[in-house]
This record gives structure tokens, sequence and C-alpha cells, in this order.
């Protein structure tokens, strides 16, 4: 057949989808994903959840948004002095909190050891009955606050800001520095081009690994943009911070969702000596070339399909049913009258019908939305996926899943009724607003955001080459291989790079783990990446926790009453992994006997 000629080149980029979830850039959809940026903010019953506030605080305002001067390239003298402006959010207000109130104790009571009122669940002991702070407020007092340090992933850092509700509410029992630093080349850490000196016009960006807004090049080549050079911008930046509040023995702890819990996973791997553990939700580390035993390609796109059916919570007919619509896309793909599918999938009327490849683009466009509705499967509404602009319904998957798509004997109603079908269920994710009369499946998002899309495409063409492929029998979509020499043909087309195929597991070890220690993964059931995760514990302080109920690091969000059962567990047990791993560094140090930032 046609596509399968030229699958291996058109897929590339809808290979590199999905790896945070965020609305995709409709039209050529898997090709350009979209993140839920700066637009999100938490809901005010989502503020009330943390103490010390008054009504009304946002994230953002209760943060010094910072910029620093970090090194372009860390690792040679090619650019020894060129730097670039890396943004992050310092908070440090559960830290000042608990400072003061031990000081304001100290001299109340003398040598008393002071045990303010805090929340959350540091002070549950192993057994979760409740303990006395002695030792933390101890550490706390020698060696300085603990700093809950997240890892950036490949958006605007005020995502995670806002987002990240996991680190908010848990801040206050640990009197916890909270930093949010922004991945190199995303938000407003975009490397600039060098002036000329003399005439002040900006040199070639790409010479030098800069970026010019709004014009990044195709071929454009951009050697400062990996995640070793931005694992080594946290590094430097945690040491700065520590330096200034005066506590580098400070226990460090990194949290981060997707590519986020990837770097934070690696950054305890990594830079042990500046990192003291990880928490890591939904991080496809085991999703690389190399990995023994292999990576299964065909992961994510069975667990997209899980989310189908019953023991996905959806109607069993679903996956089916859906397999069946995409079949009979495709089919027409093959006849003359490419335009029969427009009528059916409501595709508006100067939709590209012309060649099999715009039927392919629509295909991939309405795929796209079942991967981005199983990653947001949440059991609440949610506006996460949808970059704030709108609302998906509670298990949104369900919805998509319901209607025609839930009759056993939909595929005997003929290929129109497949169509119309599949149309209602992508209509979840692309018509929420419920507002759209017609599809436009070559809809862009903002500039911000297909930016994001094309720097995530560079690095998954250079070290993030993560293979993927589906096949409409595992799966529920349609034949799209995995081929590896067409993947790297197409990565040096559009970017003049070969990939290293193999690298992310040279560098970082693939499964081969056992010898690292405190790092806790969390993936749930319903998160088509969780396949790629670790999914059972290495180790005592190698803990993986699999979620039923949960999709894409649900763990990480804001507490809701409808979270699964599992969740909530999953919390504690992270909180509690913390103070002990927490009260494991206070203790080393102590025992060299150093007293470094006594109040």
């Amino acid at each position: 057949t046609w596509w399968s000629i030229t699958m291996g080149v058109r897929l590339l980029l809808a290979f590199a989808l999905v790896l945070l979830a965020g609305p995709a850039s409709a039209a050529r959809a898997a090709k350009r994903p979209r993140h839920p940026a700066r637009t999100y903010v938490p809901t005010s019953e989502n503020l009330e959840k943390v103490g010390g506030f008054s009504p009304g605080w946002t994230p953002l305002e209760a943060c010094q948004e910072r910029y620093r001067d970090a090194p372009l390239d860390h690792f040679s003298w090619a650019a020894p002095t060129q730097t670039y402006r890396q943004r992050y959010f310092f908070c440090p207000h559960f830290w000042e909190k608990k400072r003061d109130a031990l000081v304001a104790a100290k001299r109340r009571h003398g040598s008393a050891k002071a045990q303010p009122r805090l929340r959350g669940v540091a002070s549950l002991g192993v057994d979760g009955e409740s303990s006395p702070l002695d030792n933390l407020d101890a550490g706390f007092t020698k060696s300085g606050p603990p700093i809950f340090f997240y890892t950036g992933n490949e958006a605007n850092v005020e995502l995670y800001l806002n987002a990240t509700g996991l680190m908010w509410e848990h801040a206050e029992s640990f009197g916890a520095v909270l930093v949010f630093a922004e991945h190199r080349y995303y938000g407003e850490s975009k490397p600039k081009p060098k002036e000329d000196e003399e005439d002040g016009n900006a040199l070639d960006a790409s010479n030098l690994g800069g970026i010019i807004p709004g014009h990044l090049k195709k071929k454009g080549e951009y050697p400062y943009l990996t995640s070793e050079q931005a694992m080594a911008d946290y590094a430097t930046l945690i040491r700065e911070l520590k330096a200034e509040i005066r506590a580098p023995d400070a226990p460090v702890f990194a949290f981060g969702g997707s590519y986020g819990g990837m770097l934070a996973t690696w950054m305890r791997l990594k830079y042990a000596n500046v990192v003291d553990g990880a928490v890591a939700g939904s991080a496809p580390i085991w999703s690389f070339v190399g990995e023994d035993p292999p990576v299964d390609p065909g992961a994510f796109a069975d667990g997209v399909t899980m989310d189908a059916t019953a023991a996905g919570g959806s109607a069993p007919a679903c996956a089916p049913n859906v397999r069946a619509a995409f079949a009979e896309l495709l089919r027409r793909s093959e006849q003359t009258d490419l335009k029969s599918i427009k009528a059916p999938m409501r595709l508006c009327d100067d939709t590209p019908l012309g060649s099999p490849e715009d039927v392919m683009d629509v295909a991939l466009w309405a795929q796209g939305a079942f991967d981005y509705l199983a990653m947001g499967n949440f059991p609440y509404e949610s506006s996460y996926i949808l970059n704030g602009d709108g609302t998906l319904p509670p298990y949104p998957f369900r919805v998509a899943c319901g209607g025609a798509m839930a009759d056993p004997t939909l595929p005997n109603k003929g290929g129109d009724a497949l169509l119309s079908a599949l149309a209602d269920a992508v209509g979840v994710y692309y018509n929420y607003s419920k507002t759209r009369e017609c599809f436009d499946t070559r809809h862009g998002s903002n500039d911000d955001s297909d930016e994001d899309g094309e720097l995530w495409d560079y690095q998954y063409c250079t070290e993030m080459f993560m293979p993927m492929s589906r096949d409409g029998a595992r799966d529920m979509f349609f034949s799209q291989p995995w081929n590896e020499t067409d993947a790297v043909l197409e990565c040096e087309r559009r970017w003049g790079v070969r990939p290293k195929t193999s690298w992310a597991t040279t560098v970082f070890g693939g499964k081969r783990l056992s010898w690292a220690s405190n790092v806790v993964w969390t993936n749930g059931y319903l998160d088509p990446w969780a396949g790629l995760g670790v999914q059972e514990s290495l180790s005592p302080s190698l803990v993986a926790m699999m979620l039923p109920g949960g999709a894409h690091h649900l763990d990480f969000m804001w507490s809701n009453d409808l979270d699964p059962e599992p969740v909530i567990e999953a919390r504690k047990t992270q909180m509690r992994l913390l103070r002990q791993w927490i009260l494991n560094k206070y203790q080393a140090v102590a025992a060299r006997g150093e007293t470094i930032a006594e109040l």
C-alpha cells in the first residue's frame, strides 16, 4: 500500500510526539505536541490546601522570578565565556517560616527543642503514627533546609510551577525551599545569538547555538540543546543556591514528571554529590535503543489501546471499533473520491483532501487525540491537557469511548457510521468547547508551543531517540512500523544531524541501575508511557509504584477528593521516603561533626 512506502519517513515526527502532556497542534497533529504552558493555573480549591498564604495567593506571586548567567557549554572550551540567561523560580516561603518558628522557639525556651505545627505527612513515622520532628528540626538547624528542585521539561517552566501540587502541598511539613528551574532553550531561557560588535546585527544563530525568536532554523545547529547540558545547568544552579543560603550540606531532591522525571532520575545518577534523591513521575527512562532486553516500540500504542478496553474502564467494544474506523479511513485513501471522508469526519471545507497523504494527515490528527486523552485520563475535570483554555470531563477517554463507539454492532452500520463515531470520539479532545462546527486539521497552536515542538524534535533527532511503532493488531491504530534507518535519514533531512541512537543508554545506564539509590518512580496504569518506565522496585531505595486509576503523573498534580486510593497512598510513600532520605543526609552531616547553617 502507498502508506507503507513512506511511513518510516512521514511518521518520524509522530514518534517524537507526546513526551509531556499537552494539546497537539492539530493537523499533522502527532508531529507537533503542544504544551500547557503559562495559561494553566491552579484552582482556588487547590491553593487552599497550602497554609501560610493570604486568600487568592498564586504560586507565581509566592516565588521570586530570577535569571542567572549560565554557561552555554559546560563541557568544552569552545565558547569559554559565552553564557545565556536561564530563568528559575526561587520560593523560600516555607523555609523562612520554619526557620523563624525555630528561632522564636529557641529564644522563648532556651535550649528546649521547638515543635512547630506543620502540615503534610513529613511528621508520620515509619508505621504512619505521629512521631516528633526533633531529628528533622536538628538537621534543619545545623545543615539547612531541604531543597525541592523541579527539573524543568521541554516547555515554559511556569507550567510546572503552577501544576506540581505535590511539591506545594508538602513543602511546609519539611520547611523546604522550592525551586523550579527552566530547561535551556524553552520558555524564557533561550540563548540569544551573539551580536556583531560593529553593527549590532545578530550573527548566524546556528553558529553559536542561539535562537532568533520566530526564526527557528529548520536545519539550525543547536549543539548546546541537550539533556546533559541542561542537567549541568541544574547542578551548578543548585550549588549557587546552597552558597546563597549558606547551607552547602542542605539535602536536595529532584522532582520531575515525564521528561522532567527522566531528568530527575538522571540527576540522581549523574550528580549524586549534588542531588540526594529523586521523585520521578511517569518517567519513560527505559524507552531507548540499546537496552537489554530491548525496548518494545509498540508499548506506548499498547498503553493507549488499553484505555479503550474494559480494563481501562471503557466500553469493551471501543478498541475494536476504533481499529475498524481507522481501517475504513485508510481504505478510502485508496479510492478516487478522497473527499468522501469529509462529511462523516465533519472536516472543514478547506481541509486538503487531494492525495492519500492528506488522508494520512487526518488519520494522524485523529490518532493524536487518543494519545492525549490517554495521558490526561484523570478522574476529575481538568484543564491541564488543554493549556488552561478549556476543560476535559472526568476520565475523558471513557467519554470518547461512549456513544456510538460503545456499540458492538457499529461495524455493521457502514463506513460512514464508523467515521462519524471516530469524529465524535476525537471531538472530546478537539471540540472540548463544543462550539466547533467542523474540524480544521491544519489548525496550529500558539507560537511558543510550536517552537517547543520544533526544539523537542531536535532533541529527539540527537539524543532522545525513542523507537515507537503501531501495527493495528496489538493496538487499535494502523500499521506504522519502526524503521531506524528511515528515522535517521529524516533527522538528517530536517536538522542536518544524525541521532546518537544508543547514546541515552550508554550515558544513563539503561536498565542496569541496581547500583543506584534514593529514587522513587510512579507510573499510572492508564498512562501509555507506563510501559516504558520502571514498574518494579529494584532495591529498598529504588522504589517503583504502579498506580491503578492513574494517568500521566497524576500523583504530581494537586490532590483531589476524586484521586484513586493508590495515588493517595503513593504520595504518602513518596513523602515517607523523602523524610528518611533527609534524615539520612542530616545524620551523615552530623557524623562529620559539622555545623553549617546554625540558626
